[in-house]
């Protein structure tokens, strides 16, 4: 299962990257939007930021899902904005977290992801 993170924070992303690798996920980060929205086809799972500086999560994950349908994704944010992300992308996610995120929930989640991917290949 390949993972693509996107956030406008460094820090953030290089946390990600290192701890989805230490969990044994192939994960690749992305502070640029447009260099994702080039490889998003590559990629199973998206975890994206819903704030991203001059765009938002929101529009993003639109976009994603326009060239890649089928692609599991998650948002994350600093801010409890879950009332905005249950009225307009409940369809479209996974889960939601906030900021500082449960490593242990999101490895769990990742896991029933990875598992359900492998059973449509089969």
């Amino acid at each position: 299962m390949n993972i693509a993170v996107i956030d406008d924070d460094i820090l953030a992303l290089r946390l990600f990257r290192d701890t989805l690798e230490h969990m044994g996920y192939s994960c690749k980060i992305f502070n640029n939007t447009e260099t994702a929205l080039q490889e998003i086809d590559k990629f199973d799972v998206i975890l994206l930021d819903y704030h991203l500086g001059r765009v938002n999560g929101k529009d993003l994950l639109k976009k994603i899902k326009s060239i890649k349908e089928d692609i599991v994704a998650i948002m994350i944010s600093g801010y409890m904005i879950q009332n905005i992300i249950n009225r307009d992308l409940k369809d479209q996610l996974y889960a939601f977290y906030t900021k500082p995120v449960d490593f242990d929930k999101l490895k769990t989640d990742l896991d029933a992801i990875n598992a359900c991917l492998k059973d449509r290949e089969s």
